[in-house]
């Protein structure tokens, strides 16, 4: 019997603080990156509400493209939203030791210096300003209905 092989599902889990460089480098958190990842794999980097930037992968980026794809160009109100973020998203890969440099546009839009925290989305990272994540320790009771919510609404029926 031949053993078969299961792809490592990448999840976005747990708070991660870390320092910054001078030249604004900072290492993504081991437990994100998957075996396979090389210099190759990329992800990007979204400016998201509340000074959050969302670090999304090449795949969660290519289901977004194809829900995206078929916009009209003369749909102005749409076409601005795109461009309004996706002319600030930052494509990095990482380095062998999985750093990537912020960009100064991003560092700036989310306050980031000398400290950020990366925390678990769950589908996605989330990097944000140490400071602005230190007052933000409990997790709000909407997150938890929000969760409640998702766990209900595709429960897989029961079988009788």
């Amino acid at each position: 019997m031949a053993e078969q092989q299961l792809k490592k599902m990448r999840l976005f889990t747990g708070t991660y603080p870390v320092g910054v460089d001078s030249q604004r480098r900072l290492s993504m958190p081991r437990a994100w990156r998957l075996p396979n990842d090389d210099e190759n794999t990329q992800f990007y980097l979204v400016p998201g509400r509340a000074r959050r930037i969302q670090i999304v992968t090449e795949e969660k980026m290519q289901d977004i493209f194809e829900k995206l794809e078929n916009s009209s160009l003369a749909n102005e109100d749409k076409i601005a939203a795109y461009t309004d973020i996706a002319s600030k998203i930052q494509p990095v890969t990482l380095d062998s030791h999985g750093r990537f440099s912020l960009s100064a546009e991003l560092a700036e839009f989310s306050g980031i210096k000398d400290k950020a925290v990366f925390l678990g989305s769950m589908v996605y990272g989330t990097l944000m300003a140490a400071d602005a994540w230190k007052d933000r320790q409990t997790p709000l009771a909407s997150s938890f209905d929000l969760l409640q919510k998702i766990e209900e609404t595709y429960k897989a029926p029961s079988q009788g």
